[in-house]
């Protein structure tokens, strides 16, 4: 299915002309017309477009207010942002205000591609049914905040509710099979996209089962085999995960700026924010969550406090107020159950602080307890393991 694209752009003929045909030249782009910024919202309203490609050339602010007033009065719409080069600057306000991609001429013939196929998989993913599974996206904007724990333990209890996997983004230093004490055989970096047919066998095949209802799909276990991991290929991974788990829980890295990290929190049913109670901590969120309002509403956006302790009601009120985003979930600091279960390679058990806390977020994520499923007469439930150190999980 073709994106009907709408060029708004106000800078001289042989521009216009060259935007133009990078459209024509995606088989995925239809461009349905080229008009001033002055005309485009009455166009956007007789033409629906899919897509608007705003050029910032010849006035990047006046631009910039374009795209805020546009993408507010049609926030269901795409919206690519191009100009002359790469500042900085335009590419966060862009972002912030909503940009779908940010183009520059030093690139756009390259990066087009990718921008035009990750807005089809969002799209894709925004028409499935609602019997598809979700996705649900942990980032932490600061480090040592305890979100891989939060991850794997989420990931645990959403088991409840149907099966569920991980998959660990976290490229670098992803954790996610040394927090669940398994040695997986195969990681992202052994999908080969150019000789393979991927469907949800070969990624079940590729990934470790943790128990029978939680799997997961491991980061690269080499920093040298990340390279060939692309925001596209995630995006499939993702899209297939959807389709075969109940729940998709994906560990991402703490850089904004990687493009498999955006293509995740497009995808993404749920992106939970994780932060704790310390200054740094919420400047980091607070920069973060004004930047993901302007792309995702607050049912997808979720703030979670980790390490949640006592404080006096002025100092909770201020730690709030700064955050300026409303709390979904607080996890209180549990730090014995979290070195705990970290070591032992188990999930927090549902006696303990930190398993009440994230077997209610679970409950949540999933829509509440009516989702809760129910063994068969004559079945116990299944408990935890005993400690992984008895043996490791292949």
């Amino acid at each position: 299915m073709k994106l009907t694209t709408l060029l708004v752009c106000d800078a001289g003929l042989d521009k216009r002309q060259t935007i133009e045909d990078l459209i024509h030249s995606q088989p995925s782009l239809a461009l349905v017309s080229t008009v001033s910024g002055s005309m485009a919202r009455e166009q956007i309203g007789s033409l629906h477009p899919k897509l608007v490609w705003i050029e910032l050339s010849p006035a990047p602010v006046r631009g910039l207010s374009l795209l805020a007033e546009l993408r507010e009065t049609f926030p269901q719409l795409y919206f690519f942002v191009s100009y002359e080069v790469p500042d900085p600057e335009l590419i966060r306000t862009a972002y912030r205000l909503g940009a779908s991609d940010f183009l520059d001429a030093e690139r756009w013939r390259t990066d087009l591609p990718a921008a035009v196929q990750s807005i089809q998989l969002k799209h894709q993913s925004e028409s499935v049914s609602t019997a598809a599974g979700k996705v649900v996206a942990i980032f932490s904007p600061t480090g040592g905040i305890g979100a891989t724990t939060i991850c794997t333990n989420l990931a645990g209890y959403l088991g409840k509710y149907g099966e569920s996997c991980i998959v660990d983004l976290d490229l670098q230093f992803g954790m996610i099979s040394h927090y669940l004490n398994l040695e997986p055989s195969f990681s992202l970096s052994t999908i080969d996209f150019s000789h393979t047919n991927f469907d949800a066998t070969y990624l079940r095949n590729l990934m470790t089962r943790y128990d029978d209802k939680l799997s997961i799909l491991a980061a690269p276990p080499e920093l040298e085999d990340i390279g060939d991991i692309y925001a596209a290929q995630v995006q499939e991974i993702l899209y297939t995960a959807k389709q075969e788990f109940r729940f998709t829980v994906v560990d991402l890295p703490k850089n904004l700026l990687d493009e498999r990290a955006i293509a995740t929190l497009d995808l993404a049913d749920h992106v939970l924010v994780i932060t704790e109670y310390n200054w740094a901590a919420i400047l980091n969120a607070r920069k973060c969550l004004d930047t993901f309002k302007a792309h995702y509403n607050q049912e997808k956006l979720l703030l979670v406090i980790n390490r949640s302790e006592w404080l006096p009601q002025d100092v909770l009120s201020e730690c709030r107020a700064n955050l300026n985003y409303p709390v979904f979930h607080e996890i209180p600091n549990d730090t014995k159950t979290a070195k705990w279960v970290n070591n032992q390679g188990q999930i927090a058990p549902g006696h303990t602080a930190l398993g009440k806390a994230l077997d209610s977020l679970a409950r949540r994520v999933a829509g509440g307890e009516q989702l809760l499923l129910t063994t068969k007469d004559g079945e116990k439930g299944s408990g935890f393991k005993l400690p992984a150190i008895f043996g490791k999980k292949r």
